[in-house]
């Protein structure tokens, strides 16, 4: 199942508005659920899985406090935001999922400008790279027994340093890939894909617009 991208921010504005105005955790549970349904039926049902995972911890942990939070380290706050920023990131996941080509034939196709193009491609190529890479350092390290929690600020040193010049590689590399394929020449950009809206964009753009009205509401008659 392919969306299109536009139908993507629809969805992703949409859960960044809710997560910011749902108070009660039945409501905003079922706009978990939802996005859950809509990320797996995308295909990307593999990608959530760490994401789910802390969204029930973290949903444990603010049980067992009864909404006090743990202490000065784990306010209730905190737990708040937190889960509330997970659930924005499982709205993200598609839109990150997809292929730069496509990516920079859609804002072609929205006119918008490169200055402003560019940079969201390359954030959005950039960020899975490194944390592929830092994953790597991480296991590069624990083989050669350098981590340890009984020096933490040695620990930093030896994961960030290696982290910035491998940072700076990578965006280099990126920068000079997206180049040769000509990302940033004048002229019409295409994409494999076809870019346009079908009618199941619509139908996720109407289905969106219901469910954020529906559950703001719902969110409204519980508050009484």
């Amino acid at each position: 199942m392919h969306l299109d991208l536009r139908s993507k921010v629809a969805v992703f504005f949409s859960t960044v508005f809710l997560a910011s105005v749902l108070s009660k955790d039945t409501v905003f549970f079922l706009l978990t659920v939802i996005l859950l349904l809509y990320v797996a039926a995308l295909g990307y049902s593999k990608s959530t899985v760490k994401i789910v995972l802390a969204i029930t911890i973290i949903s444990i942990m603010r049980l067992i406090s009864k909404g006090n939070g743990f202490g000065v380290m784990l306010p209730e706050m905190f737990l708040f935001i937190v889960i509330r920023t997970l659930v924005i990131i499982l709205s993200v996941i598609p839109i990150i999922k997809t292929p730069p080509g496509e990516l920079m034939a859609v804002m072609k196709k929205m006119k918008v400008h490169r200055n402003i193009a560019l940079p969201l491609i390359f954030m959005m190529r950039f960020f899975p790279v490194v944390r592929s890479e830092f994953s790597e350092i991480i296991d590069s390290l624990k083989l050669r027994g350098l981590i340890s929690f009984r020096k933490p600020l040695i620990t930093m040193e030896y994961l960030f340093v290696p982290m910035m010049f491998s940072s700076s590689k990578i965006a280099e590399e990126l920068a000079a890939a997206s180049e040769v394929r000509g990302i940033s020449a004048n002229g019409k950009h295409t994409s494999r894909r076809e870019i346009k809206f079908r009618k199941f964009d619509f139908l996720v753009i109407i289905l969106t617009v219901l469910l954020t009205v529906g559950l703001y509401f719902m969110e409204g008659v519980m508050m009484k």
